[in-house]
Parts: structure tokens; sequence; C-alpha cells
């Protein structure tokens, strides 16, 4: 990277303060020329001045000056040489010499005239800077190193000087690793301990310059080249590089018939309504293991209300809940594409108002474990299974059951933007304390979301379709069906914050007159993330 242009020279100080001798009509012409900025017909003027008439080669001092401004630089830096050599005293002469030396590249020579500026205390974090520059460009890293040290640690140096000292002293770091470090492995090391690291300080430094912008993209190049993002995974999935998420919920539903739910799967009617005011809090942590192995622990609270609490069969589905659950992912390739294998464990503890006292009591624990494969075979999206073993005990022995969960899914990215996925489940519920109560259901479920339906807004429709063996109960409730479609409209108002709506219908259909049943749920939920 070229940072030569914002180290630019310093003006040629005023004129008039120059201690000339001369006091000749072409000293006068050569004045009004260069204020002007005729550089050429300055220098016109200047020769007909002799060299004696001047102190200490100021004449050539004047000549380069001027050559410098018509970027003559070849000539300024032989007329900065003569002034030097004539005993010149201006402070900013050696500085001078080496922008035209440089520019005429002439490295070598510049480089020397830079470092007796710097000696000279002039423009002096200007001048360890060309000298360091100087020297990576030469390759000649030991050096480059010591001058971008001395200029990080030179007290005058400005925090904008020395961002790009950082960064160079990082290339510099680089550069002199790879010559000396065959081996792929300690290369990575090394370039993780110190390159990555002097990198990201000098972005820090100031995020708000260009050469930020310039570094984060390096930041970017070397983190690819070397194996080194910390959000690329192993095998080439890309992560965010936010490693926890946490929110918390509050929706408000209305529901024109409260079901009477547990863990059976058998659902029967109130034939009563009521608000649900539900809350939740939620937050997990993803700690990524040599970039191979995913852990996230994760919590979630919820709370749930009903505003009807005169009907016993309503206000008994008040609940409180706690689930806490550890995720483990393995990343790897299938088909030689990104794949993540899942081994979930989740553990829940509910309480609620079962016993119809207004009083949320212990009403069951949960403990689920579960086996995943998600795979990208198709082109189409990407393709998920899961086998899960549940086991849930109840404080009522007849609801204690163990349920054995099949599902798989599928996304399909659509060539209009829009998302399709495809969902499957098969659980078989084993109610061992009262078998007549099994039941194997099976869902089908179909999502269609259109991002930006409206700027901001996301739309997604859904519709549901539930099999339900009943197994010993089959000549009272015959196989049920119900069919579930909803709605759900949602609006991101900010990074953080999103609001929604939602309509969902349910009509069952069954043999037994309590197991049928519709009902329409209208929601709203305020979400906010952290």
């Amino acid at each position: 990277m070229q940072n030569s242009k914002i180290l630019t020279g310093l003006p040629l100080a005023a004129l008039l303060s120059f201690n000339l001798y001369a006091q000749s009509p072409a000293m006068g012409d050569f004045k009004q020329f260069y204020k002007n900025g005729q550089y050429a017909k300055a220098i016109t003027a200047l020769e007909k001045i002799d060299t004696e008439e001047t102190a200490n080669g100021e004449k050539f001092y004047l000549l380069g000056e001027c050559y410098s401004k018509l970027q003559e630089f070849d000539k300024a830096y032989a007329h900065y040489d003569q002034a030097i050599k004539a005993g010149n005293t201006h402070e900013d002469i050696y500085y001078q010499y080496g922008q035209a030396l440089y520019a005429a590249n002439e490295l070598k020579r510049a480089r020397t005239a830079f470092s007796e500026s710097a000696k000279r205390k002039f423009n002096t974090p200007a001048s360890i800077y060309y000298v360091a520059h100087i020297s990576q460009i030469l390759e000649e890293y030991p050096q480059a190193r010591e001058s971008y040290t001395a200029l990080i640690k030179e007290k005058d140096a400005d925090t904008k000087i020395k961002q790009i000292a950082r960064f160079q002293l990082s290339e510099t770091l680089l550069a002199m690793m790879r010559e000396k470090e065959t081996a792929k492995e300690k290369l990575e090391k090394g370039v993780d301990k110190y390159v990555l690291p002097l990198m990201k300080q000098a972005y820090k430094t100031d995020k708000s310059t260009a050469v930020a912008n310039d570094i984060q993209q390096r930041i970017a190049e070397v983190e690819k080249e070397f194996n080194l993002d910390p959000n690329m995974l192993a095998n080439g999935r890309r992560i965010s590089e936010k490693r926890y998420a946490a929110y918390v919920v509050q929706k408000v539903k209305f529901d024109d018939n409260i079901t009477l739910t547990n863990e059976e799967n058998n659902v029967t009617q109130s034939k009563k309504e009521s608000y649900i005011f539900e809350s939740e809090v939620y937050g997990k942590y993803d700690f990524v293991i040599k970039k191979r192995f995913i852990v996230s622990p994760e919590a979630r609270i919820n709370f749930i209300q009903n505003s009807d609490q005169d009907s016993p069969e309503v206000y008994q589905n008040d609940t409180y809940s706690i689930n806490t659950n550890l995720r483990n992912k393995y990343e790897h390739t299938v088909f030689a594409a990104p794949a993540t294998m899942s081994f979930d464990l989740e553990y829940g503890r509910n309480y609620k108002d079962w016993q119809q006292k207004h009083t949320r009591d212990h009403y069951a624990d949960s403990f689920t474990y579960g086996l995943g494969e998600l795979f990208s075979y198709f082109s189409i999206g990407d393709t998920s299974f899961k086998v899960k073993f549940k086991d849930y005990k109840g404080e009522n022995t007849a609801i204690s059951n163990r349920t054995t969960i099949f599902s798989a899914d599928q996304t399909f990215l659509l060539p209009i933007q829009h998302l399709l996925i495809a969902f499957f489940e098969a659980d078989f519920i084993d109610n061992y304390n009262n078998k007549t109560t099994n039941t194997d259901t099976y869902l089908t479920r179909f999502d269609y979301i259109i991002p930006d339906i409206i700027p901001s807004y996301t739309l997604d429709i859904a519709l549901a379709a539930t099999i339900t063996d009943t197994k010993e109960q089959e000549a009272a409730r015959g196989t049920e069906f119900t069919l579930n479609p909803s709605l759900d409209l949602s609006k991101q108002i900010n990074e953080k914050f999103k609001i929604g709506v939602n309509y969902d219908f349910t009509k069952s259909n069954s043999k037994q007159a309590d197991y049928k049943y519709t009902k329409s749920v209208f929601s709203t939920e305020f979400r906010y993330s952290f």
C-alpha cells in the first residue's frame, strides 16, 4: 500500500524571509514569478544571478525548490545536492532533498537524506516514516522494522501516521516470516500471534480513516490466506462474528377457543376464549473450538398468563417454564460441501396451574437428547434430518411418557429471492403408565417466506397438516386430521427491535366431539434483541 501521498513536504518558508544577499532586479523577478507559481520563469530569473551573490548555496536551494514544483526531480535533487555541499543551512534541506530523490526513485540515497533529516529533528515523524518505507520497498526488513518501531514510539507523531506505521510494521513482520519460515503451520502461528494482532491494533487506532478501510480489507485477506478467519469454519462455512444471541419477547394473543393440552398429544377444546400474555427471555453463547466444534449453552424462560381467571379450564394453562439446553455441532463436509452434525441435550422444568388453585406448581420435567445432520447435497438449499428421544415425567404419572421423534426439512432458495421450507415430523408417544392414550402423529408443514415484501417487512405464509393415529382409541376417536394455516407479518424497526402480527387458524376433525374443534388465534409480538 502506498502511503507517501499523505506525507508531503512542508511548504517553502515565505520567500521574503530568505537571507538573500543579491539585490538585483533578477531577484525581484524571481520572487514575483515564484509567488505566482511561474516556476520556469523563476528558474530563468535565478540563473541570471551569480552564485557568489547568494550565501551558502541559497541559489541552488531555490533552484531545487523550483524544479521540485515542476516535478523535474532529477534536476531538483542535483541542485539540493549542490546546496548541501555549499553549506546551505535551511532546516528542511535534507527532507526536501530526500523527497526529490524518492520521487526520482533514487531510494538508497533518499533514505540517507531522510535519516539525516530525522537526526536534525526536522519533521521527524515523516522523515522516520520514509526511512522505514524505503527499507520496506528495498526488502531490507530488519531496518524497516526498527524504523517503524521508532516511529510508533515517537512522541511528536500524530495518530494517523502511527496507524500507518503499525500497519506497515505488520506487513514487514509478515514479509520477514515468509522469508524465514517455510513450514505452513509455524507460519500460521506466527501470523496469528504477531501479525494479525498488530493489524487489528492499527485498525482500532482510528476506524474513521481511509487507511482503516484498507487495513480492514487486508486483515480479511491475511485471515483467508492463512485460514485464520475466526468466523470461517474448517469446512468453509461462515458464521456470524457475534458469538452471543439474546432477546426478550412479549406476545399478546387472543384465542377464541382455549385448548387443553399436555404431553400426551391429546388436545381437547374448552369452548372458552381468553387473552393470553406470553413473555419470554432467551440467551445463548457459541464457543467455537478449533474451527470445527461449536458448543452452545442456552437458556429460555417462558411465562404465560391467561386473562380469564374465572374459568378453571382456561387458567389451568397458566405456566412458567425453564429450559436449559446444550447444543453441540461438529462441522465437516458431505458431498464436498459444508455440513453440520448436531448433538443436543435439552432439559425443561414446567410449572403449571394444573390443580386449578391459581398457583403455578411443579408439573413436569423433561430431558431430551437428539442427533441430527444438516448438509447441502441439493443445489436448491439445505437439507436436514434429526432423531430425538424425549423422557417426560409429570407430577401426574398418567401423563409421563417417552417420545421418539423423527424430523426432516428441506429449504428451497427460489430465484425470486423467496424462501420455501418443507418440514416433516413424526412423533411416537408412549404413555407407559396409560397405554390407551398412546398416539402417533405425523406433521407436514410448508412455509413460504417473502423477505421485503414491503421494505423492512417479511411475510410468512404457512400451512400445516397433522394426522394423528389414536391407536387404542381408534374406535372412539378415529384417525384425526388437523389443518393449520397461518399468516405472519413482521417488521424490522431497527437492528434490535422487531414487531409482528400473526393469525393462526386450526380445524381439527375427530369422531369424538371434544377432540373436534376450530379455533382462531390473533397475536402481536414485540421482540428486542441484544
